[in-house]
């Protein structure tokens, strides 16, 4: 190679580093202009929570703007006064949405065993995948969770698990994000805007799209409850506000400027469908042994809203219930008991009930076999037995039947009723002495046993009234056990406490106990208690 040939050559190189020095150079300096106009894509879910049965406006709302949502459903809940009918998730899934679980009986999971809360994210999955439908996502009851909660409803197959309260809003969270992230940070536990309630404006839920956009982009999940013009079902949506909402969504996400979709939660994470998985109930007590959790009332409760471990309020129709503990109970000095005060009585009834549980509380029972129900009771009025049975597919709760009435007592006195025998497809039991009327009642020791190996009765008064109703309805259990309203099962997180929504009766009347002229005299003729 000549000198000159080398220079040539060189030339020719820094040539050409110099031509790739100004295209790189360009490219560097025509970054940051890209990355100031570059799209941040916005994912949207708009999920439901507990089957309202007013959430079917939302859902005619949706379909009229071309959208779908996701229905976080409360499995027991399902066909009782106020939620949703089992045909309505045939309607929903029809038009594309998401059937989604949110438990079976709405408790707080994060106050529950780790065997509870399996039983109740997995029987709530397992039911819903029973009728056909696909079952990806989750959402906590109360948005409560925890490590232990959180790996069981992982354990039955979800994919994902919604969370409430770690997006910034208009009203809280201000130093929060304006959106979660896809995938999320934590699958099970995915961040959301808190619950949208009465009065969130149209501007506001806009508002939650457009600043996850013009922030980092992101996926942003609506929560909404009723869709109800009625405040005092807060949290509510009015059926003209959420329209106003669908519309304008639908249109924005329509634009690709905006970069915004609408998907179903399961959508969004894009898991596939895991296998659906099963969690039974515990098996009943040995023969001889009582059946009740807590029976002496002496084991206090911080997460149980009767403060009382396994044990829940329940009652219905019009009246002012009063539930309290009293000491002593029944024996010793420092013992409790469990007092009730039913005052302004119209109609309906009042009791404390073994907790509505899948098995941590409520004893299990085995169909075909019947139960001897004893509970110590004081009272100035008459009182009666009233039994709910557990669904052994859903888990929901339905009233059963209640007992003959047991006269007033001013000294404690045992109560002990045998049931029919415990129909098919029932697999839990809860009971208890009520008041359907003004008056006082106090309770205490209360036992349920296979009536194959219980023990016998106790040598003190005991009432043992084996009179039967004129119609029994052991042989068909279709009523729901009453249900609260939405909201008072979410402040309270309990099912059938201080119910004020009631239905109408389907047993006739009572015997009166024999010899009672009490019972007779100061009884309301017809009432059946549920």
């Amino acid at each position: 190679m000549t000198k000159d040939q080398s220079f040539n050559r060189l030339t020719v190189v820094l040539a050409v580093l110099a031509a790739v020095a100004i295209v790189v150079t360009g490219l560097l300096g025509a970054a940051p202009a890209r990355a100031a106009t570059a799209t941040k894509p916005v994912t949207v879910s708009l999920t439901f929570d507990d089957g309202d049965a007013d959430q079917m406006l939302a859902a005619q709302a949706l379909q009229q703007n071309g959208l779908t949502g996701t229905f976080y459903i409360i499995t027991g809940y399902l066909n009782a006064p106020g939620y949703m009918q089992q045909s309505d998730l045939v309607t929903l899934a029809a038009a594309g949405n998401e059937i989604g679980g949110h438990s079976v009986t709405h408790p707080d999971m994060s106050a529950l065993s780790q065997a509870e809360a399996q039983r109740q994210a997995c029987q709530s999955r397992a039911t819903l995948s029973s009728w056909g439908y696909t079952v990806r996502s989750f959402a906590y009851p109360f948005a409560e969770s925890t490590t232990k909660t959180r790996d069981a409803v992982r354990a039955c197959g979800y994919a994902s698990a919604r969370g409430l309260g770690d997006v910034r809003t208009p009203y809280d969270c201000a130093g929060c994000v304006t959106a979660e992230t896809l995938p999320p940070r934590n699958v099970m536990l995915t961040r959301a805007p808190s619950q949208v309630e009465a009065n969130w404006t149209l501007a506001d839920l806009q508002q939650q799209v457009t600043q996850a956009k013009t922030d980092k982009g992101g996926w942003v999940q609506l929560t909404f409850h009723h869709i109800s013009d009625d405040t005092s079902l807060d949290p509510t949506t009015s059926p003209a506000l959420f329209a106003q909402f669908a519309q304008w969504l639908a249109a924005y996400s329509a634009d690709p400027a905006n970069a915004t979709t609408v998907k179903t939660v399961g959508d969004a994470v894009g898991t596939p469908v895991q296998p659906v998985v099963q969690s039974p109930v515990p098996g009943p007590a040995a023969p001889g042994v009582n059946a009740v959790q807590n029976p002496s009332f002496q084991t206090t409760s911080t997460t149980s809203p009767s403060g009382q471990k396994c044990w829940q309020y329940g009652g219905y129709g019009s009246n002012t219930a009063a539930f309290s503990t009293v000491t002593p109970g029944r024996t010793g000095t420092t013992t409790k008991a469990t007092s009730l005060t039913v005052s302004d009585h119209v109609d309906g009834d009042a009791k404390w009930l073994p907790t509505f549980d899948l098995g941590d509380c409520a004893p299990t029972v085995v169909a075909g076999h019947t139960y001897s129900l004893r509970e110590y009771y004081k009272a100035n009025t008459v009182t009666q037995f009233t039994v709910y049975l557990r669904d052994s597919t859903t888990g929901s709760w339905h009233y059963w039947t209640s007992s003959p009435w047991y006269a007033s007592a001013s000294t404690w006195t045992q109560a002990v009723w045998t049931t029919d025998q415990i129909p098919a497809g029932f697999d839990g039991i809860s009971f208890g002495l009520n008041l359907f009327s003004n008056g006082t009642l106090t309770t205490d020791d209360v036992a349920a046993y296979d009536t194959v190996g219980a023990p016998p009765l106790a040598t003190t008064t005991t009432t043992t009234n084996s009179a039967t109703t004129k119609a029994k309805a052991s042989s068909s259990v279709s009523r729901i056990a009453p249900a609260v309203d939405a909201l008072t099962v979410r402040s309270r997180a309990v099912l059938g406490q201080l119910d004020t929504s009631g239905m109408p009766g389907q047993l006739d009347t009572p015997s009166t106990p024999a010899g009672s002229a009490t019972a007779a005299s100061s009884a309301l003729p017809g009432t059946i208690a549920r």
